[in-house]
């Protein structure tokens, strides 16, 4: 959670320099670079971030295994993905053409999509070794200097520096975090070990990774193909108007979605106290959200702002529905924690695509009516309607739990898990 805070702090401020430095258009521009690099490095990663919050914890000699060959097998297929994008730029997004015909930033762009990968599972393998205090420091010292850099770069490319000034420091950042990780960290975890550990064998891995995989394309396709999608549709200044609104928001998402994995580690651990565990985790993390809603319901425009008039003007509205679509988000994200802790991933699989359909379904078509402002409309439909979901059938029994703590639903409760 305070990763999340630190991270949101820091990208607003990243974001609102790179507003002064650079025209809309460029940062339109740039958004959209990033988010496919995001969601080409999702695509590579297989998933094996929740493999990780659910296997790591009782892993024990097997941990090390596990992240190098994860790591291993999300470089390589990084490679390729990216390659291909590169190949098919005509085809899915022309605006994107000049990394084909500059080769050096082309092979940038594929060698920061490996290595984001690898940076997004270093944070999860720290989560499931239960060592999740790194995670703040870690990405502390990232956002720093990538802001650093923004400003140093500004001048020196006038165009490609706001992505320049993100993927350096992810590709130095893995040499002294996975130091961390492989000589000091995993030694102590093999050694603090629960004496419940079991074996963890490349079947067990593949199979929950199989059916949850395609659950987590659906999530990344929600969120990351979004800007790719308006860019294509109102071009890359209304894509700097609509990045920034929902880049404060998916900060929301983020604090929720760092709690929640938290959860599944814990509960991976501890089967029988899930639910007061979920109860903890609820509750710890709608103190954060709930006000925070509540200030982005007020203060959209007087925040959008910092970056500039414009996007105040164009943005306040998308703001605050996307702030409220982070409230069912939250209910989801349990549910998803709860459902990887019982490895039912068919029915993540369900849910993530369920909003995700929605979310590009709707957003696409009201996209043409309300401009930015249809994204925020289809976000909270596509979040509520599955929330409403799957309170009312499968999540029921938990949250009743939850919500009356009594004896008489022991018995219930034992049956959902």
């Amino acid at each position: 959670m305070l990763s999340a805070g630190v991270t949101s702090g820091l990208g607003l401020l990243y974001w609102v320099l790179a507003a002064h430095f650079y025209p809309p258009r460029v940062v339109g521009l740039n958004s959209e670079l990033i988010s496919a690099m995001l969601f080409l490095s999702g695509v590579a990663q297989l998933n094996l971030a929740g493999a990780f919050t659910r296997f790591i914890p009782r892993a024990a000699q097997a941990t090390g295994r596990l992240i190098g060959y994860s790591y291993l097998a999300t470089t390589l297929l990084a490679l390729v993905v990216a390659g291909g994008f590169l190949l098919g730029l005509g085809v899915w997004t022309p605006n994107l053409g000049f990394l084909r015909s500059n080769p050096l930033f082309g092979l940038w762009f594929v060698v920061a999509t490996a290595a984001w990968g690898i940076f997004a599972l270093q944070d999860m393998a720290l989560t499931g070794m239960r060592q999740a205090t790194w995670v703040p420091i870690e990405n502390t010292t990232f956002g720093v200097v990538k802001i650093v850099l923004l400003i140093a770069v500004a001048g020196l490319s006038p165009t490609f520096g706001i992505f320049v000034s993100w993927t350096i420091p992810t590709v130095v950042s893995l040499v002294p975090v996975n130091m961390l990780i492989f000589l000091y960290l995993l030694r102590r975890h093999r050694r603090v070990s629960s004496p419940e550990t079991v074996p963890i064998g490349p079947r067990q891995v593949v199979r929950f990774v199989a059916a949850d995989y395609v659950g987590s394309l659906f999530a990344l396709g929600g969120s990351m193909l979004l800007p790719i999608i308006v860019t294509f549709e109102l071009g890359a200044e209304a894509t700097a108007y609509f990045y920034l609104a929902w880049l404060i928001t998916y900060s929301l998402q983020l604090a929720s979605h760092s709690m929640m994995a938290s959860l599944t580690v814990e509960g991976a651990m501890d089967y029988s106290g899930f639910a007061t565990l979920a109860q903890r985790a609820l509750k710890n993390t709608a103190r954060l959200l709930v006000p925070a809603v509540a200030v982005l319901l007020f203060a959209a425009p007087y925040i959008l702002r910092l970056f500039g008039n414009a996007y105040a003007g164009q943005g306040s509205m998308l703001l605050r529905l996307l702030a409220i679509a982070a409230l069912p988000n939250l209910v989801n994200l349990l549910y998803i924690s709860a459902a990887r802790v019982r490895r039912r991933t068919g029915r993540v699989l369900i849910v993530e695509g369920a909003i995700c359909l929605q979310m590009l379904g709707l957003g696409s078509v009201l996209l043409h009516w309300y401009g930015i402002t249809g994204i925020g409309v289809a976000a909270v439909i596509s979040q509520s309607t599955v929330a409403a979901a799957v309170l009312l059938t499968d999540l029921r029994p938990l949250v009743g739990v939850i919500l009356r703590p009594r004896p008489a639903f022991v018995k219930e409760v034992i049956s959902w898990k």
